[in-house]
């Protein structure tokens, strides 16, 4: 017979049986979370395009200061120019406290360049390196080889870009970037400013973010950058892969001068804009 002590363990059975299903409901939907708030983690992309952006800040301070010729003897930046063999040498020291550059960018420290003519002729190889060189309170180390490949098919000036370099913020973290590059003059090779001119650049990266998640970066539709823009990158797709993570669709817009990027993952889009 069924008895009273019975009916209450089997209705005790079906509570604990209901809360267990609740639980394990729950945990799904939470983990189900975390996986599509971690599918769509901006952190990479981000770090990526600051990385972008602080060493087009640098090629363009090294073309300015290439362009005084050694002329500024006093003050900062101190430009000084070793012309006597080949390849040709400069320093930009910036001092050991931060300078507020004309663009707006705090610097100190140094960079050092080599090259070994002049930049429209064929065959010229670039280096840039860094000592104790910091930009907006980042750490910068490494080097940027730059090789004019003389002019394509249509009769551009082309170069081969490679980067090899890390960025240390004020957290202290390290952001590692790699890259092999094509850059294309598109505009503004006719005159001596650099404020016209406009490049288009494909290739592909690789990288490991501040939270240590390794990624890989392809041009699937070319980068325009435009100097006289302080964001430079100002049209163009990229395809950027974080190791365990889908692919992310990073678009740079129409060709304005804009600082957002819009972020696609799995169909879905956000904005973010552009740090220096």
């Amino acid at each position: 017979m069924w008895s009273y002590e019975q009916e209450k363990y089997s209705k005790m059975k079906t509570t604990i049986f209901k809360l267990l299903v609740m639980a394990i409901a729950i945990t799904i939907s939470i983990s189900s979370c975390k996986k599509e708030d971690n599918d769509f983690e901006i952190g990479t992309s981000e770090d990526n395009s600051a990385f972008e952006l602080s060493f087009d800040e640098i090629y363009k301070e090294v073309d300015a200061a290439a362009s005084e010729q050694g002329l500024k003897k006093a003050g900062f930046p101190l430009i000084t120019i070793d012309s006597s063999g080949s390849p040709i040498k400069m320093t930009i020291d910036y001092g050991v406290t931060n300078y507020l550059c004309k663009d707006g960018n705090l610097r100190r420290g140094k960079i050092f360049v080599t090259w070994t003519g002049f930049y429209r002729a064929k065959g010229t190889k670039i280096e840039i390196g860094f000592d104790n060189f910091f930009q907006n309170n980042k750490s910068i180390k490494g080097q940027k080889t730059i090789e004019n490949l003389g002019r394509n098919t249509n009769g551009k000036l082309y170069y081969e870009i490679n980067v090899n370099a890390n960025i240390t913020g004020t957290d202290g973290l390290t952001h590692y970037w790699k890259s092999k590059r094509t850059r294309t003059w598109l505009e503004g090779e006719s005159t001596l400013t650099s404020l016209d001119d406009i490049y288009e650049i494909t290739g592909n990266a690789e990288g490991t973010s501040r939270k240590g998640i390794s990624y890989t970066v392809s041009i699937v539709s070319p980068l325009r950058v435009d100097l006289s823009c302080e964001w430079r990158i100002v049209k163009g797709i990229i395809t950027l892969t974080p190791i365990g993570n889908p692919e992310r669709k990073l678009d740079f817009g129409n060709g304005s001068c804009s600082s957002e990027v819009t972020l696609t993952v799995n169909g879905r889009s956000k904005t973010f804009t552009r740090t220096k």
